[in-house]
């Protein structure tokens, strides 16, 4: 079995570093050892960060509570309970005035898990049937969702975060396909060479892959940015949208005491810059197969948070 990218690069920086690794617990745990030193990598989480600090990460609406507390712009979140199993935090009312008045104010809704990654489980409403049938789908694995209200994104931005500075960003393109005027959208899929995941299956699920686009009609394969699904990691180079980034990644990761993560920005078309999401986790398998030398600069990020590990 081929070994993940992840492994072989910690494997690569370790060995340059003195430093022994072994695999426990079916590869899920990385140990560390430097001396009489021990450190713990579980997944792509390196033990960095408070315990507290992880939680909050790993939770949508609480990163978003956080930050909104302490005026980092975010998108907003609004909380749904679900009344299966957390009835005893809803109202007399119930959920649903909620989740009218907020699509009735933004005309369009995004629905997602507060736990999840790689944008599975995200839905784009445009109706109210729509957002209904989304929220009650979640529920049937999650016991609260978050709402939000849909922002027209130019670019979103991944940021590469470590003890209070910004060492990585790069931008993602949504995939598209452009028409010929000849062939379907399923042929002109094909040359795409998407990542085999789920989430591009639900996302090719909703498109006509029978349709012929005009020739240089422009089709979007999804309206997310996940690299998961298709889209393409283009490194942002040091300039004054790049520095505005920084600055704001810098705000998110402090706002929330982590040392190390990956902190997602958008841009929206009024060119105003939200907090996404904070992530734990710091993998990049994907942004290392599609950009060259890539692996080495993951490497040299790496190399920054092993020497922050054993200090």
């Amino acid at each position: 079995m081929e070994e993940r990218v992840f492994h072989v690069l910690m494997r690569e920086v370790c060995t340059e570093k003195g430093i022994k690794m072994e695999k426990l617990s079916y590869d899920w745990i990385l140990q560390l050892t430097k001396g009489d030193k021990v450190r713990h990598i579980t997944g792509t989480r390196f033990d960095l960060n408070p315990e507290a600090s992880g939680d909050i990460a790993c939770d949508k609406y609480a990163t978003f509570e956080v930050l909104n507390s302490q005026h980092v712009p975010m998108i907003k979140h609004t909380m749904i309970f679900n009344p299966s199993c957390r009835s005893s935090y809803i109202d007399d009312d119930g959920i649903w005035i909620t989740v009218t008045s907020e699509f009735l104010k933004y005309g369009c809704l995004v629905v997602k898990p507060n736990y999840g990654c790689e944008g599975q489980g995200v839905y784009l409403c445009h109706t109210l049937k729509e957002t209904e049938a989304a929220i009650q789908k979640l529920f049937k694995t999650q016991s609260s969702i978050s709402i939000c209200p849909y922002y027209d994104i130019i670019t979103e931005y991944r940021t590469f975060y470590l003890d209070g500075k910004v060492y990585l960003i790069y931008g993602k393109t949504k995939p598209f396909i452009i028409g010929d005027g000849v062939k379907t959208v399923g042929e002109l899929v094909e040359g795409l060479n998407l990542p085999d995941k789920s989430v591009v299956q639900d996302n090719l699920n909703s498109l006509d892959l029978a349709y012929i686009p005009n020739k240089g009609e422009k089709v979007e394969i999804s309206w997310k940015h996940n690299l998961s699904g298709g889209a393409t990691p283009t490194i942002l180079e040091k300039c004054d949208l790049y520095e505005k980034i920084e600055k704001l990644a810098i705000q998110a990761g402090k706002a929330i005491n982590m040392n190390f993560a990956t902190i997602d920005i958008i841009e929206t078309t009024d060119h105003n810059l939200y907090v996404l999401e904070i992530n734990s986790g710091i993998g990049a398998t994907i942004f290392t197969e599609k950009v060259e030398g890539a692996d080495e600069i993951m490497k040299e990020i790496y190399r920054h948070a092993l020497d922050k590990l054993f200090q």
